[in-house]
């Protein structure tokens, strides 16, 4: 009852109450007196959550299940008006979990059915989650249908023909279980907690989306500008139940790290204080209501009760702390007075401080104090500088309040403008001159090398001349010197040095190019470090002269640049400063000496860096203690530290990194919170050794703890940077997503704009081989590296990682993915701005290659417009070459006559030239359309003066594409003999050539030669032509001349040479090739090809062999979404079902069909498929009574209402003629009179004879022999006998009418009358002799026993002794077909 009246005053319905396991309701009521009491204020919220917590802990559902109900209580908390500091934060709830919901505003919730999901202890749950899709215009929000429809095509094709999905999901570090096509999803599950931390952050940084819309988008689509822009893949899932699965997978691996909800002490031990927030590392050890503890502040172990645990809600956290253990603090118990996280400005001292602390700022309360570099209002510390006095020192947070202090600029969001630039150019990939890669991809050879012209109707891919990719290297790229026109970053003033591991020549094991030096400094501010040579020899004098310029130059009281190499973290000194020592532990001697006489000279710069120095080589050689020693040396010199911010920081965080690793908590408690001040307050961090990573672990567990997030941003900054410095990609990219989901994070709260570091991830996803990532965030990396060179950066890593998702990518003739088109687009963008007109022309020349490749004119004119006005401003030879492209891409379009002015006006421009080679070039172009014109004449004498050209410089290749020009223009006009010699020459040529680049031209012309032998009559030859084109295609390996050829041959064996065999070997190679070629709309039109061939061989084994091929083709036309192929594959498999007598199935396939067509709502398509449908038992030898229904039913009716009065007579016609063989006479009758009224309204005779003539057989049939002969003779009229080939039909009614007369009506004179009508019809058809015979026996009989006349059937039996002494008449066949 308690129970109901809580849940009452929640509202909770009953469905909610079933959620209640009756088995907790003893422990429920039990609990009720504590819930009323809360009810009414007096119970505190964390009292309730954990009489909650206890409710559920014995059957350790409290991932699930108390979630639930801790909603409710907190809920009615609230409403009662309690006043707990209890934060969203402490809720534990599946829904509050990082990455597992999106930073940015979410695009949608699944609305996928819930799952019940049970996640008590050694119980099974589901972790199958469904990812949903769907394609949507940005410029309105609404889905669009068509281009939906589009990526189910896709997914269909894709899903049939491989392990390309799963390959993708493997990418994204999820298991694919299934794809759900119609309702545009994908289930998909996980293993383990990385797999779901992965997936989580993918999601969460739009890299899901991106890498769906690299895959599922056609090729097409990426060459609609306007598409790209405004069309994005929006996925969504079911985040509640995504999170459930991430906390039951912690549960399946017993061990998680959680914060602490409440404090917690155990009175038999007062050292184990756990704190609210403290980390606590939580282990399943087989308890219900207490699993063991380790704080990890302080290493000790207890049971903690599980209900005061809230494990940490984001996957990154679970494995950092799993990968990188280690101690973590308390949180800092002092309030800080700063309203922004971060930030800059001035402040006011709140209280006075005279400390005597090392470099801490001694002020009194109300003096102005300037922040320098960053306030992080989670660290203790932050460096000032007092107005007043103008000194630098560490000040507490808490002892200052704001003035005009204020976040970050907007653009920066947790960074200085240094380390923004500084991230803009951080590139873990080599250094490479991308000129060879734009020469490359702009590479033309069409003011060299001919072009053949083009077949007509041509079926298959185009045989172009492609230029000459294959001399394209994309191994990497050698040239010393960088691209010339790209423009230089501005950079800023830094003290860093280019990293000496920067370069690598493997483009597959890249390290960084991490040159702050170019970042920050002017490259002609640079100068030569100076250097000291170690004298080995004088280090035991006491001659201080030895020493003097070693302690001069490192006296100086402030930073100077050249201190540089003493500070970074490739020990660059060793080489840059000192010189002459063999061994390490020389200089150490050395820089010993050198600290003594400093002492003695009170130098106590020198003395505090020749003591970093010496501790640094030190810890180099892991002698920790020992370099603890002179950094503590160092630090302790007299002196202000700040002077040299780079060593101060440097001495504190070396040393905070000895004080962890040799566990001296005490010393580290001192300088701790400065070190990380330094750390993460003071810009362009400085590192000089790997064991500051262990400083930023503590820092980074200190913001999980605190839940800062711009802490944690600054600190995943600080490692990310340090790990790249030191080429450890795989170790850096943890931390940079996590610094991406960050800034996502943080701009989602502020509306500042993003830290994009996709360009970055796009590199470190290469080196994991992780092609759809890299691909995917290329797609979403910004143009804040607004240069040339790095937007050619972006093309190359497109075309490395395209590569290795298809290898048809990389090749001699090899296309490029239509997708590239995005970033050439962007390089010459910046081109246009920069004014760099060389690299405008090569990137214009790029995208018309590639609009060329896949047919799209339109766009690849516009880029030849361009390349034309880019090449005038750099000379007229570019220019020339820009507008034979143009002109070459119009004839491609059918432009012809464009393209003849284009090139009318070239040809004059030459005159004053002497180029033999480009006025060939433009001559043979010219032919070829003057011959699309039809002037023949004209065409033949510009392939003349082409092939005077190529002769005079000796261009073979010219000769042999010319005469082949000349070859097809003699075949076009059935100048045979003429085609012949031309392309027997053009041959010979070809076959004197061995680049690979020919290949397709010499297999186009054997085909045309092999086509003149055919049309000739010279089938032989023509077959020899085709197979040397085909063979030719194989050795060259390629693809589309290989189909090319061996469809020719197919049709060859099918139409020239019946060979049914060879027809269907050719048949099914065309499919092996299309399926090399993945194209899958080739693939379905050839299988149907092959299934026709195989049914007409009508053996059972052929038609079996024929029902594989269209269940084959049809399950491709059905992932095409063709559904007119679809549907006339269901109409042959039910064929083929028939002709094997299956006829269970038969009616199904065609209803299928049906039922497929019924869907295209085409009136026409659909009454064509009843018809071929009912054809199936028309034209067959069982079941014909099945036919009347697709007739009747169907095919009629739909006649009728689209008012197809030809297809209705004709459909009527079939159902006359069976009905009639069913011997329905009745039925029949009805359909042939409405034939006969049909067939008047159509006003063709022909087909009111063939009316007029059913109905008469009807009436025949019918014994309604009077009107039978009417209807005969109305056919008869119709058609009167104007040549020979009627002759056959009037002779076969008259005969029929003689033969009715005579038997039937019994009336001799009528007969006599219509056998001598069948005799004179059949004299005027003198070669059929067996129906003369038969007519002349027919009248000497009716002479004989009907009409006595002697001589009559005296003269009709000799001329039929006569016939009978040739050979003898088949007088059964005729008798057979004349019905006698």
């Amino acid at each position: 009852m308690m129970l109901t009246t809580a849940l009452a005053h929640w509202g909770t319905d009953q469905p909610t109450l079933a959620l209640l396991s009756a088995k907790h309701a003893l422990c429920i009521q039990q609990c009720c007196v504590n819930i009323q009491i809360c009810l009414s204020g007096e119970l505190s919220t964390a009292l309730v959550e954990l009489t909650l917590d206890t409710i559920f802990c014995k059957n350790m559902a409290f991932f699930c299940n108390v979630s639930l109900v801790r909603n409710f209580l907190l809920s009615v908390c609230r409403s009662a008006g309690a006043n707990e500091d209890f934060t969203e934060e402490d809720d534990m709830t599946t829904g509050n979990l990082g990455p597992l919901m999106e930073p940015h505003p979410p695009e949608s919730s699944s609305d996928n059915e819930e799952e019940t999901v049970s996640l008590a202890a050694g119980q099974e749950f589901s972790t199958d989650v469904q990812l949903t899709f769907c394609v949507m215009r940005r410029s309105c929000g609404l889905q669009d249908s068509a281009l939906q429809e589009g990526v189910r095509m896709r997914l269909r094709i894709v899903e049939s023909s491989g392990q390309e999905i799963p390959e993708l999901f493997k990418d994204l570090s999820a298991r694919l279980v299934s794809v759900h096509i119609e309702r545009d999803c994908f289930s998909i599950t996980f293993k383990t907690v990385e797999e779901i931390w992965k997936f989580s952050t993918y999601l969460a940084l739009g890299h899901v989306a991106r890498c769906l819309e690299n895959f599922l988008f056609d090729q097409t689509f990426w060459l609609n500008e306007a598409l790209v822009d405004d069309v994005e893949i929006s996925v969504t899932i079911n985040q509640e139940h995504l999170a459930t699965v991430y906390l039951g997978l912690l549960l399946q691996e017993g061990t998680f790290f959680a914060k602490a909800l409440c404090p917690i002490t155990n009175p038999d031990d007062d050292d184990l204080c756990i704190k609210k927030n403290d980390l606590v590392m939580v282990k399943n050890v087989g308890q219900d209501s207490f699993w063991e503890g380790m704080l990890l502040s302080s290493g000790r172990h207890d049971l903690v009760p599980v209900s005061a645990m809230q494990p940490l809600p984001y996957p990154f956290y679970q494995w950092f702390l799993k990968t990188y253990p280690g101690s973590a603090g308390s949180p800092s118990p002092g309030k800080c007075l700063f309203d922004h996280a971060i930030g800059k400005g001035t402040c006011v001292a709140v209280v006075d401080n005279n400390s005597k602390g090392t470099d801490e700022l001694n002020f009194n309360k109300g003096e102005q104090l300037e922040i320098v570099g960053f306030l992080l209002s989670g660290l203790e510390w932050f460096v000032g500088r007092c107005v007043s006095s103008g000194k630098t020192g560490f000040v507490r947070t808490i002892h200052v309040k704001p003035e005009s202090f204020k976040p970050l600029d907007t653009h920066l969001v947790f960074l200085s403008e240094e380390e923004k630039a500084l991230l803009t150019m951080l590139d873990p990939s080599s250094e490479q001159c991308y000129d060879t890669l734009l020469n490359n991809l702009s590479k033309t050879d069409i003011n060299t090398v001919y072009r053949l012209d083009k077949l007509v109707k041509f079926e298959f891919p185009d045989l172009k001349n492609k230029s000459q990719l294959e001399e394209m290297s994309l191994d990497g790229f050698t040239e010393s010197s960088m691209l010339e026109r790209c423009e230089a970053v501005p950079t800023e003033h830094s003290p860093e040095q280019t990293d000496s591991k920067s370069q690598c020549s493997n483009k597959d094991i890249t390290c960084l190019t991490f040159s702050s030096e170019d970042t920050f400094k002017e490259m002609d501010e640079l100068e030569e470090d100076p250097k000291f040579f170690v004298e080995l020899n004088t280090w035991d004098t006491e001659d201080s002269d030895v020493f003097e310029p070693i302690l001069m130059f490192l006296n100086e009281d402030h930073y100077v640049s050249h201190y540089q190499s003493l500070y970074d973290i490739s020990f660059s000194f060793l080489n840059s400063t000192f010189s002459g020592f063999s061994e390490e532990g020389e200089l150490v001697r050395y820089l010993e000496n050198a600290r003594e006489w400093a002492k003695k000279s009170r130098m106590n710069w020198a003395l505090r860096r020749i003591c970093f120095l010496l501790g640094r080589l030190c810890t180099k050689k892991v002698k920790f203690s020992q370099a603890r020693v002179y950094f503590e040396e160092s630090l302790g010199v007299p002196g202000c530290g700040f002077a040299d911010t780079f060593l101060l920081t440097a001495l504190y965080i070396n040393l905070a990194a000895i004080y962890l690793k040799q566990n001296m908590k005490e010393k580290l408690e001192v300088i701790l919170e400065k070190a990380n001040t330094l750390f993460l307050c003071l810009p362009q961090h400085l590192f000089s050794s790997f064991n500051e990573f262990e400083v930023l672990q503590l820092v980074l567990r200190k913001a999980i703890m605190t839940s800062d997030m711009h802490l944690e941003a600054r600190t995943c900054f600080l490692v990310m940077t340090l790990f790249l410095k030191l080429g450890r990609m795989e170790g850096a990219l943890p931390f940079v997503e996590r610094l991406q989901f960050l800034s996502l994070s943080i701009s989602a709260q502020t509306t500042v704009s993003p830290v994009d570091l996709n360009w970055m991830l796009s590199t470190l996803y290469y080196d994991k081989y992780l092609p759809h990532m890299s691909l995917g965030s290329l797609r979403l990396a910004s143009d804040q590296r607004r240069s040339l060179h790095a937007t050619l950066q972006k093309v190359d890593r497109f075309i490395q990682n395209a590569i290795r998702l298809n290898a048809q990518w990389e090749g001699d003739n090899s296309p490029l993915p239509a997708q590239i088109t995005i970033y050439l687009k962007q390089a010459l963008a910046i081109a246009s701005q920069s004014g760099d007109i060389q690299a405008q022309r090569d990137l214009c020349l790029s995208l018309v290659n590639v609009y060329q490749h896949y047919r799209v004119f339109d766009g690849a004119v516009e880029y030849a417009e361009r390349a034309i006005e880019t090449g005038r401003q750099i000379n007229e030879e570019e220019a020339f070459k820009a507008s034979l492209l143009l002109a070459w891409l119009l004839i491609c379009n059918e432009q012809v006559e464009k393209a003849s002015d284009i090139l009318a006006s070239l040809l004059k421009s030459l005159d004053e030239t002497d180029s033999s080679t480009q006025r060939g070039v433009v001559h043979n172009l010219l032919a070829i359309c003057l011959r699309k014109e039809n002037r023949i004449k004209e065409a033949a004498g510009n392939l003349y003066w082409a092939l005077k050209k190529s002769q005079e410089t000796g261009n073979k290749r010219n000769q042999a594409l010319t005469l082949a020009n000349f070859g097809y223009l003699a075949l076009s006009i059935r100048a045979y003999v003429l085609a012949e010699g031309y392309l027997l020459r053009s041959l010979q040529l070809f076959s004197e050539l061995l680049h690979s680049s020919t290949d397709a031209d010499h297999v186009q012309a054997c085909l045309l030669l092999g086509q003149c032998y055919i049309d000739t009559k010279r089938t032989e030859e023509g077959r020899l032509c085709y197979e040397t084109a085909l063979l030719i295609a194989m050795s060259a390996r390629n693809l589309h001349s290989q189909l090319h050829a061996a469809k020719s041959l197919s049709s060859f064996y099918e139409k020239v040479l019946p060979r049914h065999g060879q027809c269907i070997i050719y048949s099914e190679h065309c499919v092996a090739l299309s399926r090399q070629l993945k194209d899958k709309r080739l693939e379905g039109e050839l299988l149907e090809t092959l299934s026709k061939l195989y049914s007409s061989l009508k053996t059972e084994k052929a038609c079996r062999k024929s029902l594989d091929y269209t269940k084959q083709s049809l399950r491709i036309f059905i992932d095409l979404g063709k559904k007119d192929k679809e549907a006339e594959s269901w109409l042959q498999a039910g064929r083929i079902y028939y002709m094997i007598r299956e006829n269970e199935l038969v009616e199904m396939y065609l209803q299928a069909a049906i039922e497929t067509a019924q869907r295209m709502n085409d009136s026409q398509f659909v009454m064509r498929m009843y018809e071929e449908a009912g054809d199936v038992f028309y034209k067959g030898n069982g079941h014909r009574e099945a036919a009347i229904a697709f007739y009747r039913d169907g095919a009629v009716p739909l006649s009728r209402s689209t008012g197809d009065a030809d297809s209705e007579l004709r459909l009527i016609n079939k159902l006359t003629e069976l009905e009639t063989n069913l011997k329905h006479y009745d039925d029949a009758l009805q359909y042939a009179t409405l034939a006969v009224r049909l067939s008047v309204s159509t006003g063709d005779q022909l087909k009111e004879r063939i009316a007029f003539h059913r109905l008469a057989s009807v009436h025949y049939s019918l014994q309604q022999y009077e009107m039978a002969e009417n209807y005969y003779l109305k056919a008869l009229s119709l058609s009167p006998l104007q040549c020979v080939k009627e002759a056959s039909y009037f002779v076969k009614v008259y005969h029929r009418l003689g033969d009715l007369t005579l038997h039937k009506l019994e009336d001799a004179l009528d007969a006599l009358g219509y056998f001598n009508l069948a005799l004179a019809a059949a004299l005027e058809e003198l070669e059929n002799k067996e129906a003369l015979y038969i007519i002349y026996i027919k009248l000497a009989e009716i002479h004989a026993r009907h009409v006595p006349d002697e001589t009559l059937h005296s003269f009709f039996m000799s001329n039929a002794q006569a016939l009978r002494k040739e050979p003898a008449p088949d007088t059964d066949t005729f008798c057979e077909q004349y019905k006698l």
